[in-house]
């Protein structure tokens, strides 16, 4: 997806140390997709939640019912689709890349490569990943007669899609989704850091390696994931354009 001419626009990065409300965090996404229909740049998002939050997917019904498991949890939708995301210990990025992006000719492209430029950072760090269709390829089994005969479970990270990054013991780690509108491409995805009291059959990487050197890993993502649009051209805060628009957004789904 990157590319080594002058065409490739230049990639801000905005890092979200304060948690923010899942409210906040969608509506934000829904503004930075909204306001690079008008810009000639990509941002990366790095951000996380004040409080275990469920995302449901854009074409999740809206009559379908919450887990009972979380019973009580904020519940927002997301742009993007797929299953429920029970986002509790986890960091969460997006990608947003502008209409005038080469990744508009191939954007499904955009999953595997930042999947593995996320998949290089964790080797760096002694944590061995790959690709899920490469994990099934290499022998894992899967019963495809189940998969098609069984209702999907209620949340993400316990459903398969070939391009979700699972550890060596097959356990998925970081799932990602799309949006897309008038050529402008909004990825944005969960890196599950550990289990959560609400899931706790859904191990994070810190629970498959307990020594996972966190600090050094969230310093390094930005760079990995921006690397995939072509290269930080600078660290920056949210503008006051897209701090009005997510609230008014919000205003409008709430």
């Amino acid at each position: 997806m990157t590319s080594e001419t002058n065409d490739t626009p230049e990639v801000e990065v905005i890092v979200d140390e304060t948690p923010q409300s899942g409210l906040f965090n969608m509506s934000m996404d829904a503004a930075l997709l909204q306001l690079a229909m008008e810009r000639e740049r990509s941002t990366v998002r790095i951000y996380q939640w004040t409080e275990p939050t469920v995302t449901l997917g854009y074409f999740q019904g809206s009559g379908d019912s919450v887990d009972s498991a979380f019973a009580g949890l904020p519940v927002v939708r997301r742009l993007s689709g797929g299953g429920a995301i029970l986002h509790d210990q986890e960091i969460t990025y997006s990608l947003v890349l502008p209409a005038s992006h080469p990744a508009r000719q191939h954007p499904s492209s955009a999953y595997e490569m930042v999947h593995r430029a996320i998949i290089e950072l964790l080797g760096t760090t002694g944590f061995p990943c790959q690709l899920r269709r490469e994990y099934d390829e290499a022998g894992s089994l899967q019963s495809k007669t189940a998969t098609t005969q069984t209702p999907e479970p209620f949340l993400c990270f316990l459903r398969k899609n070939p391009n979700d990054i699972v550890s060596q013991s097959g356990h998925k780690v970081v799932g990602s989704a799309q949006r897309r509108r008038k050529g402008v491409t909004l990825q944005h995805g969960s890196v599950l850091l550990r289990s959560s009291s609400y899931a706790p059959q859904v191990p994070g990487i810190v629970d498959l390696m307990a020594d996972f050197p966190m600090n050094d890993f969230l310093k390094s993502l930005p760079q990995a994931i921006a690397s995939v649009a072509g290269g930080i051209s600078e660290f920056r805060s949210y503008t006051d354009e897209e701090k009005d628009l997510a609230a008014s957004i919000a205003v409008d789904v709430a």
